[in-house]
């Protein structure tokens, strides 16, 4: 059956949202920030290892990164509900500005050292962990409900393009301008965001007046976890967030061993592995709304659950045609392209349908829950996954993730746990 809240979006098109001023200007900053992380990604991950020249550095700044999500934000929604959130996301991003800059002037000045890179990242992942929560809550504010499915869809479909052009463009300027030049790019774009947010024009209600005392605090915090205690649909998407992260976790992790032992291929094929699965994100984040017209929110998530394990389960069958490269490229391109169309749907769902379920007041608290959990599966199942690498081999590990994917998803759907 579908749900209310689809039928009333009948009408709605991106046109509609072309006509959302504030909320462009969200989505324009949003841009400017994936270009530059983007290039960033790529950049940063090479500086790591060549200030290092040791795995172990590589593995504790990258965890250092993920950490402040976990473990700051479920605290830090509480603070943002009650603050400027405009204020926050501009001040939050300038100073993610500084430090990348900063960073830039001390790789070009031969200062930069590993204890300062794990620095500058603590700071900067600390203060994304307000800024998340911020970015959020502010959506409600400029965005009607009726707009949250074509707001989403228009933003993760240009972000993935955004994405997959800074991709491309991060080799060529690294090997013109070098790592430097890429980092600063990463920089600037904090300065644009800022910049863009900075005309931002919003109403905010139930902020602080004055300082937030401790007792305050700890009760706004209590009300938002006693909020998502009596919401069980909330909290189903809450570990929604965890399980989708959860389930991609062994295929991030393993991925060039799975390309590179299991295929038997090269840089070539993860590659291409990576721009599927990328352009299916995209692909489907576009047709997302038109999907959500004629599926429940139940099968957007039971029914695509299903099929993301049998399409996990795709890769592993390479192994037969390991002497045909035309075959593994075919099957590798297919199951990345389904698999991020899958995955980019779920998401989308999810997304709109948080957004839609908690209360405006709530969004900030809740959303900073939900945004950690999903953050703690990455690096948990990540760590599970190097043990289990020790004695499974990895296409034995990707079955068993894609089977375990299938029992969870056919498991709710008999257990007809609540979505909607």
């Amino acid at each position: 059956m579908k749900s209310t809240e689809i039928s009333t979006a009948e009408h709605i098109t991106y046109k509609d949202i072309l006509k959302q001023k504030e909320y462009l200007k969200i989505i324009l900053a949003n841009l400017i920030n994936r270009f530059g992380d983007s290039v960033d990604a790529i950049a940063f991950t090479w500086l790591v290892y060549a200030i290092t020249g040791n795995a172990s550095w590589s593995a504790l700044i990258f965890a250092v990164n993920q950490l402040p999500s976990v473990l700051l934000q479920p605290f830090a929604g509480a603070l943002v509900e009650g603050m400027n959130k405009k204020r926050l996301m501009v001040l939050t991003d300038i100073i993610r500005g500084i430090t990348t800059t900063l960073l830039v002037i001390f790789y070009l000045t031969g200062h930069l050292n590993p204890w300062i890179m794990f620095l500058f990242t603590l700071i900067n992942s600390s203060v994304e962990a307000f800024r998340l929560p911020a970015s959020l809550a502010v959506v409600p504010q400029i965005l009607d409900k009726k707009y949250y499915t074509y707001g989403t869809s228009l933003n993760a479909t240009l972000s993935t393009i955004v994405q997959l052009i800074g991709l491309g463009l991060a080799g060529i300027i690294i090997g013109a301008f070098g790592i430097g030049c890429a980092i600063a790019i990463d920089g600037i774009s904090f300065f644009g965001s800022a910049f863009i947010l900075s005309f931002l024009k919003i109403r905010e209600n139930n902020l602080h007046k004055g300082k937030l005392h401790l007792k305050e605090y700890i009760t706004t915090l209590k009300e938002g976890i006693f909020y998502l205690k009596e919401q069980p649909v909330i909290r189903n998407f809450c570990l929604l967030a965890v399980l989708i992260n959860g389930i991609l976790a062994p295929l991030n992790s393993l991925q060039s061993p799975l390309i590179y032992e299991v295929l038997g291929g090269g840089s070539e094929l993860l590659s291409a592995f990576s721009l599927a699965f990328t352009a299916g994100m995209g692909i489907a984040s576009f047709l997302y709304p038109f999907i959500a017209k004629k599926f429940s929110v139940r099968m957007q998530f039971i029914g695509l659950g299903i099929l993301t394990g049998l399409e996990l389960y795709g890769y592993p069958l390479g192994e037969k045609f390991k002497s045909h490269t035309a075959c593994i490229y075919i099957l590798t391109i297919t199951v990345s392209l389904l698999l991020g169309m899958t995955i980019s749907i779920m998401t989308s769902a999810l997304s709109v349908c948080f957004m839609k379920a908690v209360k405006q007041e709530y969004l900030a608290r809740v959303g900073s829950i939900f945004n950690a959990g999903a953050s703690a599966a990455t690096p948990a199942i990540s760590f599970a996954v190097s043990i289990l690498t020790t004695f499974c081999p990895v296409a034995q590990i990707i079955r068993i993730c894609a089977l375990l994917c299938v029992i969870i998803f056919t498991v709710m759907a008999l257990k007809r746990v609540r979505l909607e």
